[in-house]
């Protein structure tokens, strides 16, 4: 059995994320995992095995997490997604500032930190403010609350959404 390997990274990753609970920038970004590989050429750190990351309000869940930073070490891209074989979704869960949390799961979630911009992918779906949207590609531009749904290629497959009309 592996060790759980745990790292504890500063204040300097995130600190470009606005969507966030603004607290959530102060806050240490702790990643667990059951192995590393950091590239500091790429820039890049891939985290395998269960991997659970936590920042404030954010909660990210995989199978296998890659977190992408830029040369002066902000964090620009981070990628969950859940192996092939897995019965599990990437999930990911965050409080932004005055809006409810937002809750995604997919295969695949691809998140662009500096254009506040998630890219979900494989049996995607995102809830907020018990809205749902649901397809095999959704598209959530954070700032401007532009939700993209795509059924993808096979022609059964279809987009769903739930509105909450309550007020």
């Amino acid at each position: 059995m592996l060790t759980r390997l745990i790292i504890t990274i500063g204040i300097l990753l995130l600190a470009n994320q606005s969507q966030a609970l603004s607290t959530d920038k102060s806050q240490e970004l702790v990643v667990i995992a059951e192995s590393a590989v950091v590239d500091k050429n790429k820039g890049s750190t891939v985290y395998s095995g269960d991997v659970s990351i936590s920042q404030g309000s954010m909660l990210i869940a995989a199978d296998e997490v890659e977190i992408i930073t830029s040369n002066d070490g902000d964090v620009i891209q981070i990628i969950a997604q859940s192996h092939q074989e897995s019965d599990q979704q990437a999930h990911l869960e965050q409080q932004p500032d005055n809006k409810e949390p937002a809750y995604a799961e997919a295969r695949k979630i691809s998140y662009f930190i500096q254009e506040e911009r998630i890219h979900l992918s494989g049996n995607a779906t995102l809830r907020q403010s018990e809205n749902e949207y649901t397809g095999e590609l959704i598209d959530y531009d954070i700032n401007q609350g532009i939700v993209n749904l795509d059924s993808g290629p096979d022609s059964d497959d279809r987009i769903r959404i739930k509105y909450n009309t309550s007020d």
